[in-house]
């Protein structure tokens, strides 16, 4: 029995996610966002003129006016705001809060359990970073009536890497009507690329349009994530200054000692295969050296080129 016949080598078919302990990310993402939207309810005080224009409010929360971005106060030195808006959410809409805790859960869990914790956390903040970076800088150039404030444009990137895996997969549309999901990506993005077209005409503000620009930065994020085969976590460990001490190190050492490798046995290539995917089940994907996932490019390599029955 070869590597591909194995069950933790077959793609997970698996109807929903469940909230369970191989998701950690996926979890602490809902529970981070329902905390600081009860706090935003909460922690609330009586709204001044200036404050009622900007929030359409009698009465702010004091959560929204120190983490919503607002792009004046982001270029006055508040740059904690490109990212920490992705955890607020109009108090006033509650379904908005309620559509994206379910794009998380739904989309989050099983690109997850594929991608693992760490880079599914860091895709989630990268995209809500892009995002919030872009609408910053239609702030440096044209007044933004109100700051934003939602994780629209990270669902929405966990929207499209999880079209791009798997594009026939339907779901309800206004929980009805069964629709392909790419269908449902390509309704979106054409939705927002209209509401840019508008701006370009001057049909519609460039205010209005820096709302649509963040939403649709998500969707080329997604995108280009899956289509350059991104690997966050991989940037992230080479960020980290113990990472090129450790590189140095090695390369010190290798100039002194010539130390022989064997090539590796084709033969013995099912097993060395079998024994990374156990590892990766155990500690996630993030756990792999750059020797294993070569193994498992040679091992994808061959089962692609086997004759066909």
């Amino acid at each position: 029995m070869g590597f591909e016949d194995r069950d933790y080598f077959q793609e997970d078919r698996s109807q929903g996610p469940k909230w369970a302990h191989d998701t950690p990310t996926t979890r602490w993402l809902i529970i981070v966002t329902v905390v600081v939207f009860l706090f935003q309810t909460v922690l609330t005080r009586e709204a001044g003129l200036d404050a009622v224009f900007k929030f359409g409010a009698r009465r702010i929360s004091l959560i929204d006016e120190w983490f919503m971005l607002d792009a004046s106060a982001t270029l006055s030195g508040q740059v904690w705001r490109v990212l920490t808006y992705t955890f607020c959410h109009d108090r006033q809409s509650p379904f908005t809060l309620v559509f994206n805790l379910l794009g998380i859960w739904f989309l989050g869990s099983r690109l997850e359990r594929m991608y693992g914790p760490r880079e599914m956390l860091l895709f989630y903040l990268g995209a809500a970073l892009s995002a919030g970076a872009l609408f910053t800088a239609f702030g440096a150039s044209v007044p933004l009536p109100t700051p934003l404030e939602s994780a629209t444009p990270a669902v929405l990137a966990l929207f499209t890497l999880y079209a791009m895996h798997f594009p026939r997969e339907q779901i309800l549309f206004a929980w009805v009507i069964p629709v392909e999901i790419w269908v449902l990506l390509m309704i979106y993005a054409a939705l927002d690329a209209y509401t840019l077209l508008q701006a370009m005409q001057g049909e519609v503000g460039w205010p209005v349009a820096a709302y649509t620009m963040a939403h649709f930065s998500g969707i080329a994020f997604g995108y280009c994530y899956h289509h350059f085969h991104w690997h966050l976590a991989g940037l992230w460990e080479r960020a980290d200054p113990s990472h090129w001490r450790k590189a140095w190190r090695r390369g010190a050492t290798q100039r002194k000692l010539r130390v022989f490798q064997p090539e590796p046995d084709v033969d013995d290539l099912d097993g060395k295969v079998d024994t990374i995917l156990a590892k990766i089940h155990e500690q996630g994907s993030d756990s792999l050296t750059d020797a294993e996932r070569a193994t498992l490019t040679r091992a994808s390599e061959k089962l692609k080129n086997r004759p066909r029955p």
